[in-house]
């Protein structure tokens, strides 16, 4: 899609095709920030598109590898210098990641090998409770990597960062995680079709999704901000959610009851995202951290769920997972859509708050993930035990 034309109903593909709709879906998702940058689109490795990312990364490690396998600025006795700008969570991942990833002719020497974060704010993760913050410190430290607050970026070339500060960085390797940003070509021919979108490039919706200037046209994801969202409860005026990929999931069934509605003329359900949600970072030495009602956990075990959430997710675009649209509701009603992703047996026999409060902060081996993972859903749809949970983790730091 290059162009739309609104009152025609109709948009422009590249090819010069042009095709109309009745219903639109707008799911363009976002780029990355800065890549305007002079010389960022150039020399760094930008995050998105996502599914060039790892093969960016791994063909710039090969270009500093001799014929031998062994690292060529190792053997020039140079820096391996990663730099990583951004201090999002994706920033954060990748620098953990990135300082593991390496190969051993790397890992046997760490001076060889640094690894920098550049943040614009003056502090990681600024919505996380303090302990969550502390947590993550601890393993920047353990990581060996470096953060540098109140960086932005001015301009670079093949070698350094030149920083607004006046101060210059050299880097091997640069990772471009900044953030997101709007399709900038795209979000400004829909604005040109008279479609409403905000200042910073994302199309307003309202909470059932629909454009709050065209009915017919909806979006969902990254490129949206919903506008008018309130509390289904209190009725109490919320933000539009963060672009996290939680919340363009989540959007997905509503997405569809409500196109469906919309062409039965049917009245439109709201979107209502969740406050907050389970984030885990993989730390990249068969680890993760992960951040859940103020409390940071730790080990294997996190690492194990976080990878059983992600082949949950993906699995359910297996064939044998997908609905019989042959059948007459055979895509399910909206709870049942929604319940794909929150599938849960409550355990009978589930811990009490102090033994949970012990299991989920524990950090060694030999953790139950799925038990783990049971006392976290046990705590999210259960106020009164995630509160005794919460008591017994207040009282132990302190």
């Amino acid at each position: 899609m290059v162009d739309i034309d609104a009152d025609a109903q109709r948009i422009l593909l590249e090819n010069g095709e042009w095709i109309e709709y009745d219903v639109l879906s707008l799911d363009i998702g976002s780029t990355s920030r800065g890549l305007d940058t002079p010389g960022v689109s150039t020399f760094a490795i930008p995050t998105r598109p996502i599914d060039l990312l790892v093969d960016r990364i791994q063909l710039k490690l090969e270009s500093n590898v001799s014929s031998n396998g062994s690292s060529k600025r190792i053997h020039e006795e140079e820096m391996v210098q990663i730099v990583v700008v951004g201090g999002g969570a994706a920033g954060i991942e990748l620098a953990m990641g990135l300082s593991n990833r390496f190969d051993p002719a790397v890992k046997e020497d760490m001076s060889q090998l640094q690894v920098t974060l550049l943040v614009s704010g003056n502090e990681l993760l600024a919505h996380e409770s303090e302990a969550c913050q502390r947590a993550l410190e601890n393993v920047l430290d353990e990581l060996k990597i470096r953060v540098e607050y109140g960086c932005r970026v001015q301009s670079m070339n093949d070698d350094d960062l030149h920083l607004e500060d006046g101060r210059k960085m050299a880097y091997t390797h640069c990772i471009w995680a900044a953030g997101a940003s709007a399709h900038h070509y795209l979000s400004t021919q829909i604005r040109n079709a008279g479609i409403s979108v905000n200042r910073e490039g994302w199309v307003d919706v309202g909470p059932s999704l629909q454009s709050i200037s065209h009915n017919n046209i909806f979006a969902a994801g990254d490129c949206a901000t919903i506008v008018g969202l309130k509390d289904l409860e209190s009725g109490d005026e919320k933000w539009s959610p963060p672009k996290a990929g939680v919340y363009a999931v989540r959007s997905g069934p509503v997405l569809i009851e409500n196109i469906s509605r919309y062409l039965k003329e049917q009245e439109m359900v709201p979107f209502d995202p969740q406050d907050d949600f389970l984030k885990l970072m993989n730390c990249g030495d068969g680890t993760a951290l992960g951040f859940r009602f103020g409390l940071p956990l730790r080990g294997k075990w996190v690492w194990e769920l976080k990878d059983e959430i992600d082949q949950g997710f993906m699995n359910l675009f297996r064939e044998e997972y997908l609905p019989d649209l042959s059948k007459e509701g055979g895509g399910g009603d909206l709870d049942a859509r929604t319940a794909q992703y929150d599938e849960y047996v409550r355990d009978s026999l589930r811990l009490n708050a102090e033994e949970a409060c012990t299991l989920i902060m524990r950090r060694d081996d030999n953790v139950d993930f799925q038990q783990a993972w049971g006392v976290l859903r046990e705590m999210m749809s259960d106020e009164d035990y995630k509160n005794e949970v919460l008591s017994f983790a207040e009282s132990r730091h302190h």
